[in-house]
C-alpha cells in the first residue's frame, strides 16, 4: 500500500495563521484537481491519501475539541462540495500538541508533532502501509524533515503563504514544485514508472 501523505495549511488550503473556522478556508488553487486525480488514478486497493497536519491551536485553547471536530467535519464536507464529489481523502491525522504554548495535557513533547513521523507511522500502522514507497507533500522543512524520517519520498510545494521556503542545509526536498498538482503529476509519474 502506498502512502500519499499531504500537509493540509499551504498545500490544499491557502494557509493562515490558524486555520479553524471555515471563513478561513480557501482551497489552493488546483488543489482540488489534484486530489481528484490522485483518487482517479490511483487504486483504492493500491493508495491512501491521507492528511497529516499538526493543528497546535486546539492545544494552544484557540478552539475546543468540539469545536475542532465541527470545523473539520465543515472542511471535508467544503472538500467534497466543491470538488463535485472527485476529492477523497481516506484519513486525517492531526497533532494537537505544543511543546511550549500547548495548555494542559496538550503541553507536551509529543512524538506526533512534525518534524518528527508520528503520524505518518500511525498511518502505516492503520493502513499497512510501505513507506519506502510513499509521498509527502508538504510547503515547509517540518513536513520535508517527518516524511524523510519516516523514509518517503519528500516533496516541497513552493504554494504555501509567505515567501518561498528555505532550504535547511542539512535536509534537502528529493523534489520541490509549484503546488499540489505538480506534485501530483510527479508523484503519478515515478508511480507508473516505478
Amino acid at each position: 500500500m502506498i502512502g500519499i501523505f499531504l500537509d493540509r495549511d499551504g498545500v490544499i488550503n491557502e494557509d493562515a495563521e490558524y486555520v479553524l473556522r471555515m471563513e478561513d478556508v480557501r482551497f489552493s488553487p488546483r488543489s482540488l484537481d489534484a486530489l481528484a486525480l490522485l483518487n482517479q488514478v490511483l487504486p483504492r486497493d493500491e493508495a491512501r491519501v491521507i492528511i497529516v497536519t499538526n493543528q497546535s491551536g486546539l492545544g494552544r485553547g484557540m478552539c475546543t475539541p468540539q469545536e475542532f471536530a465541527l470545523f473539520t467535519g465543515q472542511y471535508f464536507e467544503a472538500l467534497r462540495d466543491q470538488s463535485g464529489g472527485r476529492a477523497r481523502i481516506d484519513d486525517y491525522l492531526y497533532c494537537p500538541h505544543h511543546p511550549t504554548a500547548g495548555v494542559g495535557e496538550y503541553r507536551i513533547d509529543c512524538a506526533c508533532r512534525k518534524p518528527k513521523p508520528g503520524m505518518l507511522l500511525e498511518a502505516k500502522r492503520r493502513h499497512g502501509i510501505d513507506l519506502q514507497k510513499s509521498y509527502l507533500v508538504g510547503d515547509r522543512m517540518r513536513d520535508i524533515m517527518a516524511g524523510q524520517a519516516a523514509g518517503c519520498y519528500s516533496i516541497l510545494v513552493e504554494s504555501g503563504s509567505g515567501p518561498a521556503p528555505e532550504i535547511d542545509g542539512d535536509i534537502t526536498p528529493d523534489a520541490i514544485c509549484a503546488d499540489l498538482y505538480d506534485a501530483t503529476a510527479l508523484i503519478l509519474e515515478r508511480v507508473k514508472n516505478s
